[in-house]
């Protein structure tokens, strides 16, 4: 099985057990702006943060395909907490809160 599906696999069910929320935006309010302008809003901060932290993990060599899954989680775990801050910034940023 290909390394980077694996260590995608075991750090998306990690984070199923640990209860990581997902949101499509709707949960960000401000004055007076229709829910479709949030999510649009919502999309483009979580683009920005996914590029932001595309290269976390990526100079990495493990040795050992142990290695290789402690390091995917790891990762994993790091870019998507990067993540979720990013977005919060950038919402907030925008004039949002959360609901």
């Amino acid at each position: 099985m290909n390394k980077a599906i694996l260590s995608a696999a075991m750090a998306g069910s990690l984070c199923l057990m640990a209860g990581c929320k997902t949101s499509d935006g709707s949960d960000w309010v401000k004055d007076e702006t229709p829910r479709s302008a949030a999510q649009q809003d919502y999309a483009e901060c979580k683009y920005q943060a996914e590029t932001a932290t595309a290269t976390i993990g990526t100079n990495d060599r493990p040795k050992t395909m142990t290695d290789a899954i402690g390091d995917g989680i790891g990762d994993g775990i790091v870019k998507g907490m990067e993540q979720s801050d990013l977005i919060k910034d950038c919402m907030r940023a925008r004039g949002y809160n959360q609901s």
